[in-house]
């Protein structure tokens, strides 16, 4: 009994020292059972990037679910990405929209239509244009109402509205918008007004265009 003791003693002493000084690099690969290291049996930050052998990691071990693979789409020109899938391929889209325009320019006008504003819109697309005419009467002191109808082309249409400008008697510059917006073919986008009648003051507009590709 106590020879039988002795050698469980001795022989569970051995598995321990063994096990608690094994040399440095004595375990690799081949000592691993497949499958053998798994997730829970590694402590946080255990595995550090140095100690990855380089190209150890492929995608077939990595959980794409976290990672990116790296982008290898490209898009034609005249388009942008617009997503990157997980697989690392891309969707695209067309780019911006054109913008077209003018800075603010002023014209004198009178009971003929005078052109304020123009812009050239490319061909080959639509567009949606802006505008904001302001009349301004210099009153002469005299009551006078004064009716300034201006005119937004774009391409072939066209679209016209009317403001009353009431000078009373200032004689100060007085002022009242036309606000324009209109969808029309590439062509010429433009701006013209004219008064109603032959006003005793003189009559001024100011107006930009801003035009944006809508196909």
């Amino acid at each position: 009994m106590a020879v039988s003791t002795l050698a469980l003693f001795v022989s569970l002493g051995g598995v321990g020292y063994a096990a608690a000084s094994l040399p440095n690099g004595s375990v690799g690969t081949a000592q691993l059972r497949t499958s053998a290291v798994t997730n829970s049996k590694i402590n946080n930050n255990a595995v550090s990037f140095k100690k990855i052998v380089p190209g150890s990691v492929g995608i077939v071990r990595a959980d794409t679910r976290q990672l990116q693979v790296r982008v290898s789409g490209t898009c034609a020109t005249n388009n942008a990405i617009a997503t990157i899938g997980g697989n690392g391929k891309v969707t695209c889209n067309p780019t911006l929209p054109a913008e077209l325009g003018t800075t603010s320019n002023t014209a004198t006008v009178s009971a003929a239509s005078t052109s304020v504003s123009s812009v050239s819109l490319p061909t080959g697309s639509s567009y949606l244009a802006f505008a904001n005419p302001t009349a301004t009467v210099t009153g002469t002191g005299t009551d006078e109402r004064v009716n300034v109808s201006c005119t937004l082309t774009v391409g072939s249409n066209t679209q016209t509205r009317t403001a009353t400008v009431n000078t009373g008697t200032s004689t100060s510059p007085v002022s009242a918008s036309i606000p324009l917006q209109l969808a029309g073919p590439s062509g010429t986008a433009g701006v013209t007004c004219q008064t109603a009648g032959t006003p005793a003051a003189p009559v001024s507009v100011t107006s930009a265009i801003n035009a944006i590709q809508t196909s």
